[in-house]
């Protein structure tokens, strides 16, 4: 039986990820830091294979790997998604050292595909759609670190000729996705009678459900091209903030109480934030199945069935509806 190794697995696509590797009875062992918080997994918990490892520990990150002797390597690892996140160092030593340590402790043992996960902030401030070729302009720490993530699987896939790809998913949103982002924040204030604070209507994103991003997961590391290494996740549509609340009105039976401008709105927002999704859909056969509607309305149920989850961590967060769409 193949043996699956993921990194990141606590957080909101990884656990999508894993989640369904066990539903399909994968063997999964997961990497995690120490006091990593595992409510995503909480139900599956005992079908998986915790490790606890910091990834910026090579040596110990060798020992495990040569041990597992995995298969499938889905690395999602990352610090810097949420603004909070600010510590450049810690920053760069996950990001790419962790990306670097992992890689070079699997292409030891050998393996059958190693996928990385990029981001959609490898690009920077476009004013068109983005394509896999475009020059990279990131505009942070995070988009920068990964970057050098990126370049160095392709490094490795392009000199090694080696199974190793990159996905730069856009933003992503669905099931167990963390309490502060927008879309869970429209949905639990909604369920919760509560005001939702937004900041501008016009602000756009690519937003993709998240078990499309986890379909092309799974589909990349079984089709494992040889001539494409990065590809983008995205819907290959952009819509407002102001379309996200309206499609999500359209199936709602009482109407949100809205309030715009409330929010500081994040700095250097784009025109345009659109992936696309040729490479994908050519060199990998995947695209998405969900629209942002019938993506949006699998949601609602999932959170509307799961509201006590979020209840429960609301008083973790010390800025109580603070919306900020982040990827």
């Amino acid at each position: 039986m193949r043996k699956y190794l993921v990194t990141g697995g606590t957080g909101f696509i990884g656990s999508n990820l894993v989640r369904r590797l066990v539903f399909q009875g994968k063997k999964v062992f997961l990497i995690v830091e120490k006091n990593s918080d595992f409510w995503r997994l909480q139900d599956i918990i005992s079908k998986i294979k915790i490790l606890e490892v910091d990834l910026r520990e090579f040596d110990k990150v060798k020992s495990w790997v040569k041990n597992i002797k995995p298969d499938i390597i889905f690395h999602l690892a990352a610090y810097g998604v949420f603004t909070s996140q600010r510590d450049q160092k810690y920053m760069f030593d996950t990001n790419f050292y962790g990306t670097v340590n992992l890689f070079n402790a699997c292409k030891g043992i050998g393996f059958d595909c190693f996928i990385n996960t990029g981001s959609s902030s490898e690009y920077g401030l476009k004013n068109s759609i983005m394509n896999e070729n475009d020059f990279l302009e990131p505009v942070n720490d995070y988009g920068v670190s990964k970057v050098a993530g990126t370049m160095f699987c392709l490094k490795e896939a392009l000199f090694d000729k080696l199974p190793v790809y990159t996905i730069r998913p856009f933003t992503t949103y669905g099931n167990f996705e963390a309490f502060g982002r927008l879309i869970p924040s429209i949905f639990i204030n909604f369920l919760q009678n509560k005001q939702i604070n937004l900041s501008l209507p016009h602000f756009v994103r690519d937003f993709i459900y998240v078990e499309d991003i986890v379909d092309f997961y799974l589909m990349l590391c079984e089709k494992r091209p040889r001539t494409n290494f990065i590809f983008n996740a995205g819907t290959g549509v952009q819509s407002t903030i102001k379309d996200v609340i309206e499609k999500v009105q359209s199936f709602l039976d009482k109407k949100m109480i809205v309030c715009w401008n409330k929010l500081m709105p994040r700095p250097c927002e784009p025109e345009v934030w659109q992936a696309c999704i040729n490479r994908a859909k050519t060199v990998v056969g995947w695209e998405p199945k969900y629209s942002l509607e019938q993506g949006l309305k699998e949601s609602f149920k999932w959170f509307k069935k799961n509201l006590h989850l979020y209840v429960r961590m609301e008083k973790k967060f010390s800025r109580k509806n603070k919306i900020r769409i982040t990827q």
